[in-house]
């Protein structure tokens, strides 16, 4: 094969899977990164297959990463590794920090002292908040917000993820990488996400087969409220746009990757509520929790990507492929 060599890491997830899928649909030689080796009969084996070679690395070690890098020879790497849920970071921010910054540190130093051209995407997180990148106006590697303007992380994930982002574009303005960051929202569609539309695929399939099988109806999926909006990108779109951002992206820049549409809590499980073969027992609390601001694509879009996936869609695909999972 002829096409670029290209490192994801966390290949074993929920977007690696349809990282590895697509890139190597395009004839691009993918070297999938996963922490472990995975056994037999393990479901990520589906698609790592679709990858040209498969290396087990843990970013934690700056040694181990190094080792990665020299081994894959990339000219691409797609970052996806690292910890992403809010829950643990409370009860472990240490581990949250150590595998967002410091993985993605060791992974940049890699590409660093290997010296050979390689851009770098990094998968942000649009729950970072607001504070100052060096290297000029925001979107061209520069200020997110100004320093010192009160604002404060809501949690130790969104503080990992500041983190990383300011890492990555630090990296690009003080050594010269090639290096960009795609920051996605809540990424829905088919796979084992952990996310809220995953949950509730498979919250979904299970009341069915509890209908089919004749087994109690489970108890009723609690939403928070009802009016709290969510901007839901189908994780096919999200890697579709991490292809144009690595052919075509500005090194240094940070890119919301969303579909700008912002969706309530009542909307989703309505949808849900349409697509399932049972009724589904909801529940809404009266919470007010201000949900999160509206994302602007713009940048990724003037480079020619647009999302493909209508809403309903991606909760269709998600529930069939929580069906076919027990």
């Amino acid at each position: 094969m002829s096409g670029p060599r290209l490192l994801v890491t966390g290949a074993g997830g929920f977007c690696g899977e349809h990282a590895c899928r697509h890139f190597a649909a395009l004839g691009w030689r993918v070297v999938a990164a996963v922490r472990r080796l995975p056994e037999a009969g393990a479901p990520e084996r589906a698609w790592l297959g679709a990858a040209e070679a498969v290396l087990a690395c843990d970013l934690a070690s700056r040694a181990e990463t190094e080792a990665l890098v020299a081994d894959a020879e990339p000219d691409y790497v797609l970052h996806l590794a690292g910890a992403n849920a809010v829950g643990a970071s409370w009860s472990d921010p240490a581990a949250v920090l150590q595998s967002n910054v410091m993985g993605t540190v060791h992974l940049l130093e890699g590409v660093r002292r290997r010296g050979k051209p390689c851009r770098v995407l990094v998968a942000g997180s649009l729950l970072r908040f607001p504070t100052a990148v060096p290297g000029g106006p925001d979107g061209a590697g520069g200020v997110v917000g100004a320093e010192g303007d009160g604002a404060k992380p809501q949690h130790p994930y969104a503080l990992s993820k500041t983190m990383q982002v300011l890492v990555a574009r630090s990296w690009a303005s003080l050594f010269g990488l090639e290096v960009l960051v795609a920051e996605p929202s809540n990424l829905i569609g088919p796979g084992r996400s952990g996310g809220l539309c995953g949950l509730l695929a498979r919250y979904a399939a299970a009341a069915e087969r509890a209908a089919a099988e004749g087994g109690p109806a489970p108890a009723p999926f609690r939403f928070s409220s009802r009016t709290e909006r969510r901007d839901l990108l189908d994780v096919r779109d999200a890697v579709a746009a991490y292809e144009t951002l690595l052919r075509a992206g500005e090194s240094g820049r940070a890119y919301a990757v969303a579909s700008g549409a912002m969706r309530t809590l009542g909307e989703i499980a309505g949808v849900f509520g349409e697509l399932a073969r049972v009724p589904l027992p909801w529940e809404f609390g009266d919470s007010d929790a201000a949900s999160p601001a509206p994302a602007d694509p713009a940048a990724v879009v003037a480079l020619g990507w647009a999302p493909r996936h209508a809403l309903r869609t991606s909760l269709r695909d998600a529930l069939e492929d929580a069906r076919s999972r027990r």
